[in-house]
C-alpha cells in the first residue's frame, strides 16, 4: 500500500463523521483496535477499498475491503485531500485496492457505521412517508434507478 505522508486535512474520533469532511478526492483512513481500513473518494464515489486485520495480517482489496469497513464510536479517521492528479497516481499505484464499479457514498453510508437518523429522517419527510413499508422501498429503489440510468 502506498500513500503520500502528507498531514491529513481532518482527524476526528468516533463515528461523527459529517459528509462535508469528504473531499473531492482523496482518501480517508480509519483506524481502529484490531483493523485499518482505508476508502478511496473521488466525486462522491467510493472507488478503491483495503483493510488490514492488525490480529492476523490478512489484507483484504475492493469488495471484499468494502465488506469489512465499520467506523466505530472508538475509531479514529484521518481525510486526506489530494489534487486530481495525486489521486490518480494513488489509484493507480494501489492498483489492487479500485473497485470495479465504484459505489457512491450515500449507498454505503449506512454500511460504514455512520449515524444517518437525521438523513433517513429527511428521505422519509421529502416523500412524505411517515411509516416505511415494502411498497414505499421498492417505490424509492424504482426512483432511484431511473435517475442512475439516464
Amino acid at each position: 500500500m502506498w500513500l503520500p505522508s502528507d498531514e491529513p486535512k481532518n482527524k476526528l474520533c468516533g463515528n461523527k463523521l459529517d459528509k462535508s469532511y469528504l473531499p473531492l478526492s482523496g482518501y480517508m483512513r480509519v483506524l481502529n483496535e484490531n483493523y485499518e481500513s482505508i476508502l478511496f473518494l473521488s466525486d462522491d464515489l467510493v472507488v478503491g477499498a483495503w483493510y488490514l486485520n492488525a490480529k492476523s495480517l490478512n489484507e483484504l482489496y475492493e469488495n471484499d475491503a468494502m465488506e469489512k469497513v465499520k467506523i466505530l464510536d472508538e475509531s479514529k479517521i484521518e481525510i486526506y485531500e489530494t489534487g486530481e492528479k495525486l489521486f490518480k497516481t494513488i489509484l493507480e499505484l494501489n492498483e489492487e485496492c479500485k473497485l470495479s464499479l465504484p459505489i457512491r457514498i450515500d449507498m454505503f453510508w449506512d454500511k460504514i457505521g455512520l449515524n444517518t437518523t437525521d438523513s433517513r429522517e429527511e428521505l422519509l419527510s421529502k416523500y412524505r412517508i411517515n411509516e416505511l413499508s415494502v411498497m414505499d422501498v421498492d417505490n424509492l429503489i424504482k426512483d432511484y434507478k431511473s435517475k442512475t440510468e439516464d
